[in-house]
């Protein structure tokens, strides 16, 4: 007798997209400065994906529950806990995650496939096996062609309050101006050709080497690499201005552009 019926449940692993929330010692100075970027970013850490990252601190089980308590009051829903013992794990903690990686890093191999022809792909697969022995060839890696860089994300219309636009594979370039309240999140550098009235993180994954440029600056909040700077710490020279703005150490810096 075959059984034709059947009832299941569909599960796969996937990996997504998430904000990695790094608090550091001194604790309540982090808080701090957490709460003075909320008081310009009200909405920034709701509706998206955060993980809270505690490796940097020699946190207590107790503390850790303290901690997401006072995120929680300042509206950030943690996806998950990364950076602590996994046998923590129960019904009071969000799920513990292992094992995560910058996104520019797994993107960067998934791009240059997806972006290869079927031809070019055999041959990219190729150079891939041959570079495993670099060890005893290490002018092959010398000599392997470079993979295609991940195109850049274009929006071809301003970008509005309430909008976000989240592309952690590179850079973004955006054909028009950026709303107060909007957001733009780049794994690369963010170019906008209008005015800037939102707030702009480049670098979203710590590439300290990226940059943003906008023809005039207005920005609510700009970040690069993970350091920030709020609109009142904003030069007013600078303002109105055609500007880039990049990573210097632990200094986010700008400068004219004419």
């Amino acid at each position: 007798m075959t059984q034709t019926a059947s009832r299941h449940i569909r599960f796969r692993g996937r990996s997504f997209p998430a904000l990695a929330l790094e608090p550091e010692a001194p604790l309540a100075g982090w808080i701090e400065k957490l709460d003075a970027y909320l008081a310009c970013s009200p909405a920034f850490f709701s509706r998206k994906a955060i993980v809270i990252d505690v490796a940097r601190l020699d946190l207590t089980r107790p503390a850790l529950v303290e901690l997401l308590h006072q995120l929680a009051a300042r509206k950030i829903r943690a996806l998950g806990v990364a950076g602590v013992d996994p046998a923590w794990a129960s019904d009071d903690l969000p799920p513990i995650l292992a094992g995560g990686r910058d996104a520019p890093l797994e993107a960067e191999n998934a791009a240059a496939k997806t972006a290869l022809t079927r031809e070019e792909l055999a041959a990219f697969e190729e150079i891939a096996g041959a570079l495993k022995g670099k060890e005893e060839t290490a002018l092959a890696e010398d000599a392997a062609p470079q993979a295609p860089a991940f195109q850049p994300l274009v929006i071809e219309a301003p970008v509005r309050s309430g909008q976000t636009i989240f592309y952690p594979q590179g850079d973004v370039i955006v054909i028009g101006s950026v709303s107060s309240g909007a957001d733009v999140i780049a794994g690369g550098s963010i170019h906008i050709y209008g005015t800037l009235r939102g707030r702009a993180m480049a670098g979203a994954y710590g590439e300290t080497q990226a940059r943003i440029f906008c023809r005039r600056l207005e920005a609510e909040l700009l970040a690069v690499g993970g350091v920030y700077l709020t609109a009142d710490e904003i030069n007013a020279q600078m303002l109105s201005q055609n500007v880039h703005i990049w990573l210097e150490r632990e200094d986010v810096k700008i400068a004219r552009l004419d």
